[in-house]
């Protein structure tokens, strides 16, 4: 358990030192909004593409520790070369490499700590996640207003290779045999463990799309799922690209910036805390749906806000909703599939979430940014979100009940 608490703290480091600065390092190589939503878009594709396959790697080839090594040795290799002075086809180039690797960080570690810990302790561990990403971004701000970003690639390639080396020491289960997955009768050799959300052919399928194609088949519930998370997370990461962007169309320098991003994730570390007690009440489906109409409310507020300390202000609440999305999709995909297909499962949320949704949010965000302003980008996020929370009302399962880890 310590190996994993090291994981999660470490990732919360790597991304937050690195993350929430993407779009202002772009901006100060050159890049505008359009390029910088093109860029990020572009790299969403290969983040779409790469998630399901380390999923499929994780769960069926290598193992889940294994291959979030290769993933954090990957994405510090990349950052390492942004060090250098590049043209800007090489820097877009090398963000795009890190995107492929980083895609797999969060799904991993989350995978390993479902199958690890009790499901209701899952919040308790993820919180680490947030503290560190939180408390290394705001320092990391005001370094780089002192020291300039190529602190930022320093930093994270720093604590990229501390979570190889922890995950080298965490315990994984056994990897999936995706033959046995559906037997004849009924999923026996994986099994779902609720019988409500299990397809039951007459027949023994042949495994197609791989792992994922598994996954999708034991829980036809799931997507469903996948598409409200969508909806929400195309408001989200429209949020992490293009509010940072904002703050500096208002004249805000890289602490407040890392401020926006730190107040957020301080504000999940008690969400989190309280996650479980939430779940318990409202259940899972009201907890994505609240969690969403806070999200969109809070979205719309940026398009009349024009002080950075009240946009700041405004993260503590996004801040919340964040942590009881990620937290309520997370133990649902825990309450769908069974231990040796979580892998594959986190990784597709991470890819229709933050692979579709990012293309998505990137590429149309970009466009009304440059070509209306922030409000189009906004109002639009603050739509979407009330579409993720009716949606989700529908396909989320009622209940909190989630089942023990694997032993």
């Amino acid at each position: 358990m310590i190996a994993l608490r090291l994981v999660v703290l470490a990732l919360g480091v790597a991304l937050g030192v690195f993350y929430p600065f993407i779009p202002v390092i772009l901006a100060s190589r050159g890049f505008g909004p359009a390029e910088i939503g093109l860029v990020a878009s572009v790299g969403a594709v290969g983040f779409t593409l790469a998630v399901p396959a380390w999923g499929h790697i994780a769960d069926v080839r290598l193992g889940r520790a294994r291959t979030l090594q290769v993933c954090a040795v990957g994405g510090a290799a990349a950052v390492g070369i942004l060090l250098g002075s590049w043209p800007p086809i090489i820097i877009a180039l090398a963000l795009m490499v890190y995107w492929v690797f980083e895609s797999s960080w969060q799904p991993l570690a989350d995978a390993l700590t479902v199958n690890l810990v009790d499901r209701r302790s899952y919040a308790r561990v993820r919180l680490l996640t947030s503290l560190s990403f939180a408390l290394s971004s705001i320092g990391a701000g005001f370094v780089y207003d002192r020291a300039g970003f190529d602190a930022a690639y320093v930093l994270a390639v720093v604590a990229a290779l501390a979570i190889a080396l922890a995950a080298g020491r965490v315990p994984d289960i056994e990897r999936a045999d995706l033959e046995r997955s559906l037997p004849v009768g009924g999923p026996q050799g994986l099994r779902s463990p609720v019988a409500s959300d299990v397809a039951r052919p007459s027949r023994r399928p042949r495994p197609s799309l791989g792992s994922a194609g598994v996954a999708l088949r034991v829980a036809p519930r799931l997507g469903l799922v996948l598409v409200a998370v969508t909806l929400i997370n195309i408001t989200i990461i429209s949020g992490f690209t293009f509010l940072p962007l904002r703050l500096g169309d208002l004249g805000s320098p890289p602490s407040d910036v890392a401020l926006s991003a730190g107040v957020s994730g301080l504000a999940e570390i008690p969400a989190m805390l309280l996650a479980a007690q939430v779940a318990r009440w409202i259940g899972l489906r009201g907890m994505f749906v609240t969690s969403a109409l806070i999200y969109g409310a809070a979205t719309a507020s940026w398009i009349l806000i024009e002080t950075p300390g009240l946009i700041i202000a405004t993260r503590l609440v996004t801040g919340v909703a964040f942590a009881w999305v990620l937290v309520c999709v997370v133990l649902t995909i825990a309450r769908l599939l069974p231990s040796e297909l979580q892998a594959t499962g986190q990784a597709l949320y991470q890819t229709f979430g933050f692979g579709v949704g990012a293309i998505v949010a990137n590429i149309v965000g970009g466009l009304l940014y440059e070509g209306i302003g922030h409000a189009a980008v906004f109002g639009l996020g603050a739509i979407l979100a009330a579409l993720a929370a009716a949606m989700g009302w529908i396909v989320f399962p009622r209940d909190a009940r989630t089942r023990m880890a694997a032993a």
